[in-house]
Parts: structure tokens; C-alpha cells; sequence
């Protein structure tokens, strides 16, 4: 009797560890991004470029930006400069048309264009600098120095730091679409969940059942074999 529901758990908990691999598969692009010409558009939102193993995303205000990842489930995609310069996407980068919005809480800096060099606390930015001019980020209630003007006032996540010079570094963006495929999505990714718990939960019982089977088996045998002992004394 033991062997056919030994089979039949076996089954079971083979099937059920089975469902959640396959639920945890998934592409590494996909709604609401595609790959141009690799995948299709249908109703994605987001166009993604691809060259070898580099991807980037186009900003008509700036230009295009390396895509170095993607969180679905926080909604937020991972950018660095190919040029190097985050301040310069900063200054340019002009997200009010878009479904983006910077990640990082956000605080006012105006950018100044000085002819010559400032001197502590100001920190020159050196990736909008030159040898005939200095850029620097500053509180714009700061007075303007007389050879300073200010080129714009952006609300940016940080202003220039030595300490925050990689090329990444806040460059994190989030969006917000608020449409029934985005909802859609949601709704999908909430049962994959569910499913994967609910495998996980059945892989468990049915290990546990089999443990509990083995020992209830060992401990009859056990029994039986003490009862014939016993019996042969006599």
C-alpha cells in the first residue's frame, strides 16, 4: 500500500516544483519595453535599441541613454551616460512629456557658467567645464558670484559631488502608465506569485508527508519484527 502513494506523492511533488520553476521564468525585456526590431511592438510603450550587447533608450530632449537595467517589480530602469556626464543629462533631460520621472527625491540647483574659477565650497564640474569657463551647482538662493551667470535652475537629485562622479549615479528613472495592460501585468505577476507559494508549499507537505510515511514503515517493520522475536522465545 506504502509504494502506490509513494508514486503518487512522488508525482505531485515532481508536478508542483515544476510549476514554480516555469513561473519564475521570464524574458529580461518585455512589457512595456521592447526591443526595436527584435520583438514586437504591439502596445509596449517604450523602445529599447540594441547593438551587441549594449541597450539604450532614446530621449528626444537629450539623446540616448546606456539602459544597464530594469526592475519590473519597483518600476524603475537603471541609466548611465554614455558620455559620461550625468549632470549634463541633469541640465538637459526634460521628463514632463514623458511617463518618467526621477526616482530620487528631487531639489532645486542652479547651474553657473563662471569666467573664472571659484574657489571652496564651490566644486567645479569638470565633464562642463573648460579652460575658458567653469560650471558649477548651486543653491539658487545662493547669491551669484559677479563673474558667474546663471544658465538654468533644474530641480536634479544632487548637485555635482566628487564623491557622486559615476556616470550612473542617479541616473534611475520610474514610471507611471496607469493603463489595463500595465494592470494587466500586475494581475499576472500577482498569481505567478501566488502559484509559486502555493508549489513551494505543496514541494514542502509532500516532503514532509514522505518523511512522515518513511518513519510510520520503518517503525511497523520495527513492530513486526519485535512481535516474531517475542513470539519465538515462547
Amino acid at each position: 500500500m506504502a509504494a502506490p502513494i509513494f508514486l503518487i506523492l512522488f508525482w505531485v511533488f515532481t508536478f508542483s516544483c515544476s510549476v514554480f520553476e516555469v513561473t519564475h521564468a521570464s524574458p529580461d525585456i518585455h512589457y512595456p519595453f521592447h526591443i526595436k526590431g527584435k520583438q514586437p511592438q504591439h502596445d509596449s510603450h517604450f523602445e529599447l535599441l540594441q547593438e551587441n550587447t549594449t541597450t539604450t533608450i532614446h530621449f528626444p530632449s537629450y539623446g540616448d541613454l546606456l539602459v544597464n537595467s530594469i526592475s519590473y517589480d519597483t518600476k524603475n530602469i537603471y541609466l548611465a551616460d554614455p558620455k559620461n556626464c550625468p549632470h549634463r543629462v541633469f541640465m538637459n533631460l526634460n521628463l514632463t512629456l514623458t511617463p518618467f520621472q526621477y526616482y530620487y527625491v528631487l531639489k532645486n540647483y542652479t547651474y553657473l557658467n563662471c569666467s573664472t574659477k571659484l574657489s571652496s565650497p564651490f566644486i567645479e564640474i569638470p565633464c562642463l567645464s573648460d579652460s575658458s569657463y567653469h560650471v558649477y551647482t548651486v543653491d539658487p538662493a545662493l547669491p551669484v558670484p559677479g563673474s558667474c551667470k546663471g544658465i538654468k535652475t533644474v530641480a536634479i537629485p544632487f548637485k555635482y559631488s566628487p564623491y557622486r562622479s559615476d556616470n550612473s549615479f542617479g541616473l534611475r528613472l520610474t514610471w507611471d502608465l496607469h493603463d489595463s495592460r500595465e494592470e494587466g501585468n500586475q494581475t499576472r505577476d500577482s498569481y505567478m506569485t501566488h502559484y509559486a507559494v502555493v508549489g513551494v508549499i505543496i514541494c514542502v507537505l509532500v516532503m514532509v508527508t514522505l518523511v512522515s510515511i518513511k518513519v510510520h514503515v520503518s517503525r511497523r517493520d520495527f513492530d513486526k519484527k519485535e512481535r516474531q522475536l517475542l513470539l519465538a522465545d515462547f
